[in-house]
């Protein structure tokens, strides 16, 4: 069994009604220490991101811009030359 702890929370009426509807009023504590573990897990995450593995990607992403801006431009002359052909 879990090391468990008794607490006692002030809900607002909207974060009661999102709790009847996602647990029974047996499984309620489950589900918001479940929540909470997600969160902080969500939250640590964020401190520990790879700043030069962003910026990696970042750099991929404008170059994979420019390519098809490249491709964009040759169908732009393309549909030019068929509607000057007419």
């Amino acid at each position: 069994m879990q090391n468990e702890t008794k607490v006692s929370l002030t809900l607002t009426g909207s974060a009661v009604a999102v709790l009847e509807k996602q647990a029974s009023p047996r499984k309620r504590g489950e589900f918001v220490s479940n929540l909470l573990i997600q969160y902080g897990a969500v939250d640590s995450g964020i401190d520990a991101v790879d700043i030069e593995g962003m910026k990696l990607q970042i750099m991929g992403l404008a170059g994979a811009n420019k390519t098809l801006e490249g491709r964009v431009l040759k169908l732009e002359r393309q549909l030019a030359a068929v509607i000057a052909g007419r």
